[in-house]
């Protein structure tokens, strides 16, 4: 076993030093030079004379600060190898190196209709603008997957007129556990025959071919890198083809509720039935709907929402304001719809789409988009309709991006993470002007931005992180608490303290937050009627992207003290893991040996119970953890000696 185990290591090591001194791709004839500092001009002249015969001379000055030249040799007479070593050892030079190629970072799949999809990759093709396209190629260098870093199966509904179920270049969901054609219900789930997924039309499993369905798919999810056709903004995502797009809103129910049930079986199951549904998507609705006469259809993304699913819908493909005169679903205002319209390839709004400053949330490329057709075919179309699969993409690839610590709130709480991707993608934008005033965000989609920020998610920081004030009664003071939002441009923000509380007030009830340069909270102390002893509260902030700090604030009321201020920046205490399972313990650490204290409490800092009284060693600490409290966030305050410290918890 160490013969096989020293073997390994000299290969593993032949391998690094294979890579190591692998040279790459470089512009032929070319090298790159340094020259010392004190070597100026008059002895780069004397260096191109000394090595003439390999034809050196000077291309031009890279940088006249450092001093780096540029300099051609003619390489079909001269080994270029040995006159890069040369140079390297000659006095005169600091540094050579030969001039390599750069590549940038992005994926070019090998389909051979990808130079047609300029919403994806925007060079200028078809008039277009190069750019005006939603980065896909570099988005997916951050992440092509379709799978999450759980494991799960990442899967886009595609709610439309129906699907050619054998084009080639269409990654579609199958019922596994569905036998097709047998007219039995198989797996159970009260749908029969539902291998390919479901008809709402005529309630059964046989799927009908639509055109228009098979061309939204492709825009979603066709397959990339595949050699042939197009691909898809996630294309190694599988699509659960759903009919249901026209003749009543029954039907659009119906629909719906395919969704909603898959996507509870998976959750209920641990996966081993229904399908991960991350997203819907509907390029169809009701021309100037009033949302108000639709609360059925309102109910139904109320219940997807509350299982983690986004809903994605396409405006109206009219020239006017859905904020005036109304749209279904665009107008309605369920937390889990994104609303999206059409922008052309100069990054305009298409004249025949509609829009909504406070409806529409961003645009997406949907003129003149080429995908998979039916008759496993492939061709043009433009309107709203191509642009929302544009974004249903988007969401897939940011669940395949989320970390599994995202992954782990998302199915603690489905609601708050999927939300939080909404507002990543309204943040996330390319700000134009044809979109400024007329959607939410004032811009186009921008995958990279998106996948960018799920990566790299906004997160609110407080310095201190928590306060505590020794102060004399009826006494008055104030403390600053400087507050950071990263990852971000802009990040408004509000924050609250319990009506109980009359010790302590904000100034200011919130602000606006500008990259990573802190913004001031004020808070103001007034110890007036206060009994001697402890008092603790809560400060509240939440910021635009649903991030939520609770910051501790204690006074201690005593005779004699004056005012003592202390900050505690760090904490020891925390419940892992979190959120919490069956197997969740928390740690805390004392300097000094005392009495500890651990309370569990609820959000408005109300006793609920305690977790442990007593004395306890200096030392780190660790005592088993198991709320028996329905599914929710708690606090978890712990108080040693003249510390408190407060962490949030999520019982799933």
């Amino acid at each position: 076993m160490r013969r096989i185990f020293l073997m390994f290591l000299l290969l593993l090591s032949a391998r690094i030093v294979s890579a190591q001194t692998t040279e790459s791709a470089r512009e032929a004839g070319q090298v790159m030079v340094q020259l010392k500092p004190q070597h100026q001009e008059q002895s780069l002249g004397a260096l191109l004379e000394q090595f003439s015969s390999a034809g050196l001379t000077v291309e031009r000055q890279l940088s006249r600060r450092m001093n780096i030249w540029l300099l051609e040799f003619d390489e079909t007479s001269t080994d270029a190898v040995a006159l890069l070593g040369k140079l390297q050892q000659h006095p005169y030079v600091s540094l050579a190196q030969f001039n390599h190629l750069v590549q940038e970072r992005e994926i070019i799949p090998d389909d051979p209709s990808f130079p047609n999809q300029w919403a994806l990759k925007n060079t200028g093709q078809m008039g277009g603008s190069p750019g005006a396209d939603i980065k896909a190629t570099e988005a997916w260098e951050i992440t092509s997957s379709g799978l999450t870093a759980h494991g799960d199966t990442v899967v886009v509904a595609m709610i439309d007129g129906g699907i050619d179920l054998g084009h080639s270049d269409l990654k579609l969901w199958k019922n596994r556990l569905e036998i097709p054609y047998n007219s039995i219900d198989d797996d159970e789930n009260g749908y029969i025959d539902d291998y390919n997924g479901w008809n709402a039309y005529s309630n059964n499993g046989n799927l009908q071919q639509s055109d228009h369905g098979t061309h939204v798919a492709g825009i979603a999810t066709a397959r990339g890198n595949n050699g042939i056709g197009v691909t898809g903004v996630a294309f190694n995502t599988y699509l659960m083809p759903i009919a249901g797009s026209g003749t009543n809103e029954a039907v659009a129910v119906t629909a719906y509720d395919y969704v909603f049930e898959m996507r509870k079986r998976y959750d209920e199951s641990n996966g081993a039935a229904g399908a991960f549904v991350v997203v819907t998507n509907s390029s169809f609705g009701i021309d100037a709907g009033n949302p108000a006469n639709y609360p059925l259809w309102g109910a139904i993304y109320d219940s997807l929402g509350s299982v983690g699913i986004l809903n994605v819908a396409s405006t109206a493909n009219r020239a006017w304001d859905v904020d005036a005169v109304g749209d279904i679903p665009t107008a309605m205002t369920n937390e889990s719809i994104v609303a999206v319209t059409n922008s052309t390839n100069t990054d305009e709004l298409n004249s025949q789409a509609a829009w909504g400053h406070n409806s529409i949330d961003f645009a997406a490329p949907g003129s003149n988009i080429y995908s998979t057709r039916q008759g496993d075919t492939y061709g043009y179309k433009t309107g709203t309709s191509m642009s929302s699969p544009q974004a249903s993409g988007a969401i897939a690839l940011m669940y395949a991006a989320a970390s599994e610590s995202i992954l782990a709130q998302y199915k603690a709480d489905p609601v708050l993470i999927s939300s939080k991707f909404k507002r990543y993608l309204i943040a996330s934008v390319d700000s134009l002007p044809d979109f400024e005033g007329v959607t939410v965000s004032g811009g186009r989609l921008n995958l990279l931005n998106a996948l960018q920020m799920v990566v790299n998610p906004p997160t609110l920081l407080a310095d201190p992180s928590q306060i505590s004030f020794a102060m004399e009664p009826n006494s008055t003071a104030t403390a600053e608490v400087l507050l950071t939002s990263l990852n971000t441009e802009q990040n408004p923000y509000i924050l609250s303290i319990p009506d109980t509380i009359h010790w302590v007030y904000a100034e200011v009830p919130g602000g606006l937050l500008l990259g990573s340069n802190p913004g001031t909270i004020t808070l103001n102390f007034n110890t007036t009627g206060l009994e001697i002893g402890s008092h603790i509260t809560i400060m509240r902030i939440i910021d635009s992207f649903l991030n939520e700090l609770l910051f501790n604030i204690e006074i201690k009321v005593e005779e004699g003290v004056g005012t003592r201020f202390s900050s505690n920046t760090t904490h020891s205490l925390k419940a892992i893991p979190n959120p919490l399972n069956g197997n969740s313990y928390i740690t805390y650490s004392l300097g000094q040996a005392g009495e500890v204290n651990l309370q569990l409490l609820n959000l408005n800092g109300q006793l609920l119970t305690s977790l442990f009284s007593g004395y306890v060693n200096a030392g780190m600490h660790t005592i088993p953890l198991q709320i028996s409290r329905k599914a929710g966030i708690y606090l978890i305050r712990l108080t040693k000696r003249d510390k408190t410290e407060v962490i949030r918890v999520i019982q799933p």
